[in-house]
């Protein structure tokens, strides 16, 4: 039997919330480690922080984009309300990653020489200065470009960019248009039990299944 669209919503709501909760985590932790290493001493240190960096990074691409997905494909909410699209235009830079991520094979089969970090770079800003992290790798030359400065504001455009394949994310934009959209949601859904609307994961299913072989008689 087909879910009504009252039960379909509230289904997709509550695994939006968890989406969102997911890039909570991801954006913190991101955000923490690259003010670690604008300390390179501490890189040497503890080489692992690059790591957790390109995983938050790459993870924030994915959830980004699955956040929308979902919120797209909610009962209830009309294509064309303001709010959605504003999300799903911020998000157009992270689809390009994302796809660029999933179908790199493709330009890495060609015999172009390889000039931009495979994995990406990720460049932010700290006390007024651009850092840039490169995914090192056995190129000779390859480039990637920092955080622009708008002269007419006196701002960088964004805190933190991720370039991938000739794509750019500014990561802090998208992750404030992806909690705007939320807080917009918020005040528009009425759910009940209202339990349901609690900014938290609440208690999770777990499941587990055991294979016993049977006794055999001697």
């Amino acid at each position: 039997m087909k879910r009504n669209p009252k039960e379909k919503f509230v289904t997709l709501y509550d695994t939006a919330k968890k989406c969102l909760l997911i890039l909570d985590h991801l954006y913190g932790n991101f955000e923490s480690k690259l003010s670690i290493v604008t300390d390179e001493s501490k890189v040497e240190t503890e080489p692992s922080i690059v790591t957790e960096i390109y995983i938050s990074a790459l993870g924030l691409i994915d959830y980004f984009h699955r956040f929308n997905e979902i919120v797209s494909a909610m009962p209830l909410i009309k294509n064309d309300q303001r709010e959605l699209k504003r999300l799903s235009e911020h998000i157009t830079s992270v689809k390009e990653c994302r796809n660029y991520l999933q179908h790199m094979r493709g330009d890495l089969m060609t015999n172009d020489a390889i000039n931009y970090p495979v994995l990406g770079a990720i460049s932010w800003i700290e006390n007024n200065r651009n850092y840039v992290l490169l995914s090192n790798q056995a190129t000779q030359n390859f480039s990637v470009p920092g955080i622009a400065y708008d002269r007419l504001e006196k701002r960088y455009v964004c805190q933190y960019l991720l370039v991938v394949g000739g794509h750019e994310i500014r990561i802090d934009t998208v992750f404030s248009e992806v909690k705007l959209f939320w807080r917009w949601l918020e005040k528009a859904a009425v759910i009940e039990p209202s339990h349901l609307k609690d900014y938290a994961w609440g208690k999770p299913t777990i499941i587990y299944s055991e294979i016993k072989e049977p006794n055999k008689a001697n």
